[in-house]
């Protein structure tokens, strides 16, 4: 069933704004039952898109303000937990988004990652996928990365939380190797920058 939930949420759907995407939420700590999850819980949408949450089982929420994540480009939030949380938020600024629900014990398991990307100038990883490549993934203690001669000079570590967890500068044109033994398991994306504005992300897990 929660597959069949992804796949329904990878979809988006027209409305007031250019494009509105939609994210379940569900899960429970109870024994036996699912941990809590939003599904999916990595998006890259437009500036101007929209992402609609609903509850499809549990009561959960949508908290993504700056004291618990203070790098976010604006905060939103759903409000407190329910069953019949139903929120809509517009985002016009373009940057990286980190979200959890507040419910006991719930951000354990449930976070999400907005990547808000501008609709012009701004290039990611989906619309140049021979630009790099990462590898081995998934990968333990050295990420490498390898350019095929794009000209990116900057690396980000970006949480499946939003946060920066590391940031280094790389060399274009070669093999670049990244330490990330001291990561804690999990997801993660990798954000380049390179010397136009260009902007590229690759997801990558550590484990």
């Amino acid at each position: 069933m929660k597959t069949l939930f992804t796949l329904l949420a990878l979809a988006p759907t027209a409305l007031t704004a250019q494009t509105t995407w939609e994210v379940v939420a569900g899960g429970s700590m109870g024994p036996g039952q699912t941990d809590p999850y939003y599904a999916p819980d990595s998006i890259t949408i437009n500036m101007g898109d929209a992402v609609h949450w609903t509850v499809v089982s549990g009561s959960h929420n949508v908290y993504g303000m700056h004291d618990a994540f203070p790098d976010n480009p604006e905060e939103f939030t759903s409000g407190q937990p329910s069953q019949d949380m139903d929120y809509t938020h517009v985002f016009n600024i373009p940057g990286i988004y980190g979200y959890h629900c507040t419910q006991n014990g719930h951000a354990a398991t449930q976070h999400g990652m907005i990547i808000v990307q501008e609709g012009t100038g701004v290039h990611e990883a989906v619309a140049d996928p021979g630009a790099i490549t990462l590898f081995p993934v998934p990968s333990s203690g050295r990420l490498n990365v390898s350019l095929e001669g794009k000209n990116y000079r900057m690396a980000q570590i970006i949480g499946a939380d939003g946060r920066t967890m590391d940031e280094r500068s790389i060399q274009p044109g070669v093999l670049n190797g990244i330490d990330i033994s001291k990561l804690p398991n999990g997801r993660y994306m990798l954000r380049l920058m390179g010397d136009n504005g260009n902007i590229i992300l690759r997801p990558f897990v550590k484990e």
